[in-house]
């Protein structure tokens, strides 16, 4: 049976009536957005109704809208193939023990494929893996807020929630006047709002996308020791990691 196949982010939107075309427009492309339908008139009506994707600040509607619960994971050789073009391209992470507990965030900053800066810092000690999380993100779009260039800044974090509270679910919550479900408070919001309002402002010049945590992603692993090192150095500012950077050593360190 014949499908047809809607990429709402990719190298081409569009409305494809074969895999191998719509393979051609999200394969490797960071926070792609596709599906298939059974008929034409489907694909139609779902391509117009434009869901909110990672990096956009388009609406999500329709069937589409469960799928950005869980976003698309990134695969190691997808990363190392969107970095070699990227001028600039930030692993973000938080780490907390326990949980709540002594947490920190961390993150990793490379261009063009090339480790070039590690940060940690922004220590609370009492903190949740999700408020390290969050913070991580809120730096990663302040450091794509001051990069010079036309060209995209890639942010990668393996906090699933983090990417929707910003990308999908704030603009609810903000419509509710902060709350959600039946009249329920927004839980950390004291760092969602402002990271709401920046991720608005520099929303064009980010693409936000997932990769799994602990999987030997290189990025994503150096971020993650950034992020106990600010636990273990009680850092409340964020600090440039000064040693020599030595992926190897770094990667020796604790992880969270």
């Amino acid at each position: 049976m014949a499908k047809f196949y809607v990429v709402w982010q990719g190298r081409k939107p569009g409305i494809y009536s074969d895999w191998n075309n719509c393979k051609a427009q999200v394969d490797g492309f960071a926070g792609a957005r596709y599906k298939s339908f059974k008929t034409q008139a489907e694909a139609s009506a779902a391509f117009n109704n434009k869901p909110t994707v990672a990096g956009t600040g388009t609406r999500r509607s329709g069937a589409a809208s469960k799928a950005s619960a869980k976003p698309a994971k990134l695969t190691e050789a997808q990363i190392q193939v969107q970095m070699k073009t990227a001028a600039m391209a930030i692993f973000c992470d938080g780490a907390c023990d326990p949980n709540p507990g002594q947490a920190g965030t961390g993150m990793a900053v490379y261009r063009y494929g090339e480790l070039t800066q590690c940060w940690y810092g922004l220590y609370n000690p009492m903190g949740t893996n999700n408020t390290a999380e969050l913070l991580g993100l809120h730096h990663a779009l302040l450091m794509a807020q001051q990069h010079q260039g036309e060209d995209k800044v890639l942010i990668y974090s393996d906090s699933a929630y983090s990417i929707n509270a910003v990308t999908q679910w704030a603009k609810g919550w903000q419509a509710k006047g902060w709350k959600r479900g039946a009249n329920e408070p927004v839980k950390n919001l004291e760092i969602i709002k402002p990271l709401y309002e920046l991720y608005l402002q520099v929303a064009d010049r980010v693409i936000i996308a997932h990769v799994a945590g602990h999987a030997g992603i290189e990025g994503n692993e150096l971020a993650d020791r950034m992020s106990v090192v600010a636990i273990t150095e009680r850092e409340s500012d964020l600090a440039q990691y000064t040693p020599p950077l030595d992926i190897n050593e770094i990667l020796a360190l604790a992880r969270g």
